[in-house]
């Protein structure tokens, strides 16, 4: 497991596994749809993202429920689960 903290924009430009299995984001709830868009491009196939308070980030809530590229759901206490299929 690869735990980082800090500024997801720069802890998160270099030195990545080859293939994301777990994204779990709980920061600046404005930043989710950013972080997602640079990490989805690893992302392996049935990755999970986890996003807590997505109901403060809706360009990412969006985004996961109507890209066609995630199953996602709010499994309650305003956390968002998507899967990449």
């Amino acid at each position: 497991m690869d735990v980082r903290e800090s500024d997801a924009r720069e802890t998160l430009r270099a030195n990545l596994p080859g293939e994301i299995d777990l994204l779990f984001l709980d920061g600046a709830k404005e930043m989710y749809r950013e972080v997602l868009a640079m990490l989805e491009p690893r992302l392996a196939p049935g990755a999970l993202v986890v996003a807590d308070n997505a109901g403060r980030a809706p360009d990412f809530r969006e985004h996961v429920r109507s890209s066609g590229r995630y199953l996602s759901a709010d499994v309650g206490g305003d956390v968002e689960v998507a899967m990449l299929l």
